[in-house]
């Protein structure tokens, strides 16, 4: 232990191996932060847009539940082109209740 240190500390090569050695140390542990700082803030970006999407479907589901009957079963059917006016959703009622 005491030769070790007696190269680090005596020669100019062993003090040049030494600061070669706390350079190293130094830019890995830069290095290794900035990669953690990234990680960081891609998850923070993908908690934000998960957030958003969930307030999305709150809103959706609040705008779903104070729709009537009839209106429910237009906004459901619309998109599919079946049925375009009330009347037809009350005739669809009709079938599923026989």
């Amino acid at each position: 232990m005491i030769a070790v240190f007696r190269f680090f500390a005596l020669t100019k090569i062993g003090r040049l191996c030494a600061a070669v050695l706390v350079g190293a140390v130094f830019i890995a542990s830069v290095y290794a932060l900035g990669g953690n700082h990234a990680r960081l803030k891609d998850r923070g970006k993908d908690l934000e847009s998960a957030l958003e999407l969930e307030q999305g479907r709150a809103r959706d589901d609040a705008y779903l539940q104070n729709l009537e009957d009839d209106h429910l079963c237009l906004e459901y059917f619309r998109g599919f082109g079946r049925v375009r006016d009330p009347q037809e959703c009350r005739a669809l009622r009709g079938v599923h209740e026989q």
